[in-house]
């Protein structure tokens, strides 16, 4: 019993419908119907069992199941019943050995029956359904796309041929010979395939070999650099490591790298890699991408949802298969995320949250084993990645986790400092090292003294230079080698040698074939790394692309790219060497061939592709389509918080407008300058929106009212505050706020209220009332849309207002509020600022200590310019206030940097506080000068409040002076003696000046902290001045005013005056 029921579970199993990875292989007979008809159709049978049973018996012996027969064709299933690791490249061996059959059994056959069989044989490799159709005793088959695919191909293959889908291509690519076929418009498939002529297997393949693939030379002299990484590798058991691998172009940088993966792949490695290219520079994480795409297996080309579905299926591999990564991974490849994924996040958010699942990746990774992250030529590395790299770095928490990269000497990262680093230098590699590597090349080991001697003293220890002489030595027939021995033209190699590199490549490619260097040279202008599909397509006349790259190849010019179905230029060097040998007019025609493929190629997703035609639109004439990529590529850049790359775009759109007006519509220009205002803003670039605006706002004046001319208004202001423009921003405000009320819509005027609101707090301040309805409005506004930034920045401004208006109690529960929203919502922005606004809470209360622990940990959780400028000036007050070592210097650093970036802004504590830090170190004439030079400073900005504020804070100073606070030696005295004298005659006038004026300060709360801090200093002059009476009145005062913010250092001073009053 126990044992039928075990016979029946198998056979359950056994028809149990699975998905299954596989390789199809469909072959027909050219011309059978009309052979058929020829022989009769009892001979027919015969010969179509011959057919069968020849076919079937290859298929068989090679592993493979046959599970379709049409008279003339069959369909071979390879990986059912049992699945094959190696089904496809069993698949192209059947192929060859039935084209290898018939061939070789062509006289028997014609005896036989008077006809020369030709087959045709198509393969497609992919996942299938793999189940019992036909009842539950029947064989299992396959079924699927894969299928389907793989019987086209074959009504595609030339007679006697065999071509194969890019899927297959893959698993087989070094270990077949093959040739590019071309794109081909496949039936019932929207986009072009793909397809390669198979050539032959090699003899014995059974695994991936690179180094054979690529043709490589023994690798020499790097013994050392080897044993290195080896070391660093395994070191990364204890922390986090990073080899920085640098050198001179040509030295052996992705040589060494190939080999170290080589041996490092033999130990259970995981090895992610992705590289940086000069075009890539200004694409945000473009080596991450490559990462993605590589970890996901992702291939070039492929529809949203096959992308989808493979993310999908990685996710719950990692288990962080929530709906918000997918739709982030999506986005950073260029896809609109699935629905609902990224609801409620901006740019800021998405780009953040990006970084945040990268290391999330990573990190899981990590968990598992030691992994590698290869980021190749990080001298091109955009802004972003090497921010990311930076963090994990800067971080170390990441244990079993090697980063390498390899650079150029000019480009030095700003991690190469960090103890987790070791730097690499590759040196030219000695003369016996090149002559190592001249015999390993030539597979000769005697070779004519003149000749080493020759290429040495070329190549000067660069071995890429030394392969290039080689092969041009060959080429030029100056070297000849047959029968184990070499001739070598001594006299004429002494002259005919390039002396240069640069002259060496564009002497080879002058060898090439016409029609072979025009094609290298489309290919160069696509780039280092081609697609030969696309590459196709803008060089159609000049024949059959495939044997055109196979020649290429077999020169060593170029060689197939492992991870996709690209080709690449053996050396950027090469690469760049061909496409400056195109003259203006051709490359530019080459560029704007190559921009309308893409279009084609992409025309269903045209944001993935939006940097790179940006890049070849902007070598041609055409403006119009250069500014509405570089548009779309900033707004690209823009919603993945990558700010640099976004402002390039955008900058190069309004240089490309600003050159020819008819590039764009006025509803295009409108959109984009909203979105370079935003970028502009929270980048912190201000002076370079105060130098834009004035040149395009006439030409918004002319487009009129809409949501984009509000947003770079909005924006506009905000930069203006920044640059403490108040008048300037008052005035533009009034604009914005006038245009919202025309416009009416819900967002417009949300944008233009919370400008008012912010502005009102340095200028033209709001009565309490006035500010209360008008923050009604705007959070009746914000309740009709969502917008993650304007709801950070209405609340900074509602907690600001608070702080300025002295309401402390208030400003501290803003801060809490914003706290508790960037916790639940996961936004730093929110984190950053009210934390920042704690810490100015506790600068204001006197509270130093507090303060500076505030502003360390909002300089940890910001991420955002914005935050991170509050966080930075709040930290360098406290220190001055807490008399840190140093202090003063990096605050008059702070001040500088400020001044020098436009965002003076933030320079205002910091710049008060020097004045106060000079005083401190005995320079008290330069402390209350600068002091009062930043009092009239922000009255000539319009900044009254400020100016008040720094009122109070000389009326302190003069106390301090005054109570004899800080025990001056005898030189401090005498060098100060005029300051200390004038203060000493009119310091108590100067006080009650200057309080008086604080308190006709309409902003300032009867009630509030300055009113409070105001009281606090006249009560403590007049008990310097033994005026008790009036000294305890205006200190119970502030008392009183200050006790319901809680205990402080503040209260403490003014209950200790009142207690000494009291004994």
């Amino acid at each position: 019993m126990g044992d039928s029921t075990a016979l029946r579970g198998r056979a359950a199993a056994q028809h149990r419908a699975e998905r299954r990875p596989v390789s199809v292989l469909f072959t027909d007979m050219v011309g059978y119907t009309a052979i058929v008809s020829k022989l009769g159709e009892e001979t027919s049978v015969n010969f179509t069992r011959m057919i069968y049973s020849m076919l079937s018996d290859i298929v068989e012996k090679h592993g493979g199941a046959v599970r379709g027969f049409a008279g003339d064709s069959i369909m071979a299933v390879f990986g059912i019943p049992e699945a094959l690791e190696d089904s496809a490249l069993r698949a192209c061996a059947t192929a060859l050995a039935i084209h290898r059959a018939f061939a070789d059994a062509a006289d028997d056959i014609t005896a036989r029956f008077g006809v020369r069989v030709v087959m045709r044989v198509g393969i497609s490799s992919g996942s299938v359904v793999v189940a019992a159709v036909e009842g539950e005793d029947a064989q299992m088959t396959a079924v699927g796309s894969t299928v389907n695919l793989a019987s086209r191909i074959q009504s595609l293959a030339p007679e006697g041929g065999c071509l194969i889908c890019g899927n297959t291509r893959a698993l087989v690519q070094w270990l077949v010979d093959m040739s590019f076929d071309g794109e081909h418009q496949i039936k019932g498939i929207a986009k072009p395939h793909k397809l390669w002529r198979l050539l032959s297997v090699h003899e014995g393949a059974t695994r991936f070999d690179a180094s054979l693939g690529r043709g490589l030379s023994q690798h020499v002299g790097r013994g050392a650099e080897l044993a290195a990484l080896t070391e660093a590798l395994a070191s990364t058991r204890d922390e986090l490591r990073v080899a920085d691998l640098v050198a001179e172009p040509g030295l052996g940088k992705t040589r060494l790298v190939f080999e170290f993966l080589r041996s490092a792949a033999l130990q259970n490695v995981r090895v992610y890699s992705g590289h940086c290219t000069a075009v890539g520079q200004r694409v945000p994480l473009f080596p991450f991408v490559g990462v993605v795409r590589a970890a996901f297996r992702i291939e070039g080309g492929e529809e949203a949802e096959q992308v989808e579905q493979k993310l999908r299926e990685g996710l719950k591999r990692t288990g962080l298969n929530q709906p918000e990564n997918l739709g982030l991974l999506m986005n950073l490849l260029g896809h609109a995320p699935p629905e609902g994924t990224l609801d409620g996040l901006d740019g800021v958010l998405v780009g953040l949250r990006s970084r945040d699942l990268l290391v999330a990746l990573l990190a899981g990774q990590c968990a598992a084993g030691p992994v590698v992250l290869l980021v190749e030529d990080i001298h091109w590395i955009d802004g972003v990645s090497q921010e990311l790299l930076l963090r994990l770095i800067g971080s170390g928490d990441l244990k079993n986790l090697l980063i390498l990269t390899n650079r150029r000497p000019e480009y030095l990262p700003p991690w190469r400092d960090a103890p987790s680093t070791r730097t690499i230098e590759l040196k030219p590699l000695s003369d016996d090292d090149i002559h190592d590597l001249i015999r390993a090349r030539l597979k000769i080991d005697a070779l004519p003294d003149e000749m080493l001697r020759q290429v040495t003293e070329r190549a000067g220890g660069n071995p890429l230079f030394c392969e290039e002489l080689l092969s041009f030595l060959l080429e030029q027939g100056l070297l000849k080698i047959g029968g184990g021995k070499v001739w070598y033209d001594a006299a004429q190699g002494e002259n005919a040698v390039p002396a240069s590199m640069q002259g060496l490549l564009s002497a080879r490619i002058d060898q090439l074939q016409p029609e072979d260097r025009e094609l290298l040279q489309a290919a160069a202008t696509i780039g280092r790394q081609f697609d030969p599909g696309l590459l196709s397509q803008v060089s159609p006349h000049l024949g059959d692309t495939g044997a055109a790259l196979q020649r290429l190849k077999a020169l060593d010019i170029i060689y197939p790219e492992g991870a996709t179905s690209d080709y690449v230029f053996k050396h950027v060097l090469l690469r760049d060497t061909v496409y400056q040998s195109l003259l203006a007019e051709s490359r530019s025609k080459l560029h704007l061939d190559i921009a309308k493929a893409l279009e084609l190629r992409n025309a269903n997703n045209l944001p993935e592709a939006a940097e790179t035609l940006a890049h070849h639109y902007s070598q041609t004439d055409r403006a119009d389509l250069a500014f509405k990529y570089n548009a779309l590529a900033g707004v690209k850049s823009l919603g993945v918080f990558s700010l640099d790359q976004a402002n390039h775009y955008f900058d190069a759109a309004l240089a490309l407008y600003e050159r020819e007006a008819d590039c764009a519509s006025d509803g295009a220009f409108a959109e984009f300058l909203g979105n370079y205002a935003l970028c502009l803003n929270i980048s912190l670039d201000v002076m370079t929106m105060i130098r834009v605006a004035p040149r395009v706002r006439p030409i918004l004046l002319r487009i009129g009212d809409n949501g984009d001319h509000v947003l770079f208004l909005h924006h506009y202001v905000s930069c203006l505050v920044g640059n403490s423009r108040f008048i300037e921003a008052q005035e533009v405000q009034r604009e914005l706020t006038e245009m919202a009320k025309r416009l009416g819509d819900p967002k417009s005027i949300a944008y233009a209220m919370v400008n008012e609101l912010s502005v009102s707090i340095y200028r033209s301040a709001l009565s309490n009332a006035e500010f209360e309805a008008k923050r009604t409005e705007v959070e009746s506004a914000l309740a009709k849309f969502n917008d993650a930034y304007l709801q950070n920045f209405y609340l900074a401004t509602i907690g600001w207002n608070e702080l300025t208006r002295g309401r402390v109690v208030k400003a501290r529960e803003t801060a809490e509020r914003m706290v508790e929203l960037g916790e639940r919502t996961n936004d730093p922005r929110a984190l950053g600022y009210g934390t920042a606004m704690k810490a100015l809470v506790a600068v204001v209360t006197d509270d130093q200590q507090k303060a500076l622990e505030f502003s360390d940990e909002a300089c940890r959780l910001s991420r955002v310019e914005f935050e991170i400028a509050i966080a930075e000036s709040s930290r360098v007050a406290a220190l001055i206030a807490l008399e840190k070592p140093g202090a003063l210097a990096l605050a008059q650093d702070y001040v500088r940097m400020r001044e020098a970036d436009g965002c003076t802004l933030f320079a205002g504590v910091p710049q008060s506080m020097v004045g106060v830090g000079l005083a401190m170190e005995g320079r008290v004439s330069e402390g209350l000068s600068q002091i009062e030079n930043t009092i009239r400073n922000r009255e000539t900005e319009g900044a009254l409040i400020a100016a008040d504020w720094n009122r109070l804070l000389l009326s302190e100073v003069y106390l301090q002076i005054l109570t004899g606070e800080g025990g001056a030696s005898l030189q401090v005295l005498f060098r100060n003696f005029r300051a200390l004298m004038g203060v000493m005659l009119s310091g108590e006038k100067r006080i009650r000046s200057l309080i008086a004026k604080v308190r006709q300060n309409p902003q300032f709360d009867e009630d509030g902290h300055y009113f409070a801090r105001g009281e606090m200093i006249l009560g403590l002059l007049c008990k310097l001045k033994k005026r008790k009476a009036q000294a305890r009145e205006h200190l119970a005062t502030a008392q009183r005013l200050i006790a319901p913010t809680g205990a402080s250092p503040m209260l403490n001073r003014i209950e200790m005056a009142l207690q000494e009053l009291a004994d």
